[in-house]
């Protein structure tokens, strides 16, 4: 083990490491100023390695490894910050001799060690990086990720709350969960204390929206859950029996439903018009995702709702959502 005091912290190891006349982060330094460079666009092959010596244990390199990528399908993002996210891993081989090109195990690399790296790497945005922790990690020696989340000017942001970590880990298993890095940051560190180290999927501004046919998918997902949940709250009550719910490609959905009343059943239909209720959406409520707009027309039938100038065919009062309205 090298001889290292025992209360160094990781950002005291940080600062050692950028000194370190033997330690060349430069290669990893240029590449993220060019792939956070305003108007860049992240690239699989936009990734750089460099390996080094473990500053924590004799004998042992550590592989940094840092690349970028869109993280707009992870969560939900503000469409007009062009949010990229900044991957970093590590991985760590003791210093034995190769056998037939291959590398022995790794080894695990302290967690004090991890994190220095980290803010070697990323400086201050190292202040809003996670630690990203798979079931898979837990039972073997595998890379350790971290990832931040980083605006067009560069301004490191915190994750959604909706965030998708395992699919941002790469490191395999089936489920995955955030450690937050402690900020040195007071300000920051004080934020998180009291209001968590997420932000609220449904308070993200300028929130984007999924591709027309993935939209469609989600519309849905959260249209038919919206409808169980209503249901599900009202007990033994049936006022409602919903006969159909059906997709139409990608662009319409239909909804039939029949509301017992005491004075007779009122069967109704919606019409939906999927651009044009995500048109509508972004144009009034600035708010074009499919699960807001799902959980909106869901519990419509539910709040007792007079409807404008519906068409009636065959006893069932039709509604049109959407540009066809």
């Amino acid at each position: 083990m090298r001889a290292m005091p025992a209360d160094r912290t990781p950002t005291e190891l940080a600062a050692s490491i950028r000194s370190d006349p033997g330690i060349d982060l430069t290669p990893i330094y240029s590449r993220l100023a060019s792939i956070l460079a305003p108007g860049s666009e992240p690239h699989a092959d936009q990734s750089r390695s460099v390996r080094v010596p473990s500053v924590e244990l004799d004998d042992v390199t550590v592989t940094v490894s840092v690349w970028c990528s869109d993280p707009s399908y992870l969560g939900t993002f503000d469409r007009t910050a062009d949010t990229k996210m900044v991957r970093v891993a590590l991985l760590a081989h003791p210093d034995t001799p190769e056998v037939e090109d291959t590398l022995p195990p790794p080894v695990d690399l302290p967690l004090r060690e991890q994190i220095a790296w980290v803010r070697a790497v990323l400086g201050d945005s190292a202040d809003y990086a996670y630690r990203v922790v798979t079931d898979a990690s837990m039972v073997r020696v595998r890379p350790s990720f971290f990832v931040v989340l980083v605006e067009s000017d560069g301004s490191p942001r915190l994750a959604p709350s909706d965030f998708a970590w395992l699919l941002a880990s790469s490191g395999g298993g089936r489920r995955a969960y955030p450690e937050k890095v402690v900020p040195d940051d007071p300000e920051l560190l004080w934020y998180l204390r009291r209001h968590g180290d997420l932000i609220r999927a449904d308070r993200v501004a300028h929130p984007q929206a999924s591709p027309p046919e993935v939209w469609a998918q989600e519309f849905v997902s959260s249209l038919t859950a919206t409808i169980a949940d209503e249901l599900g709250r009202m007990g033994a009550s049936r006022w409602f029996t919903f006969e159909e719910i059906r997709l139409h490609g990608i662009d319409r959905v239909i909804v039939r439903y029949t509301w017992h009343l005491v004075d007779g059943d009122k069967r109704f239909g919606f019409d939906i018009d999927l651009a044009g209720l995500r048109a509508y959406r972004l144009r009034v409520h600035d708010d074009p995702r499919a699960s807001t707009a799902g959980r909106r027309v869901g519990r419509t039938p539910f709040s007792q709702p007079t409807f404008r100038d519906p068409e009636i065919v065959d006893g069932v009062t039709w509604v049109a959502f959407g540009a066809s309205g």
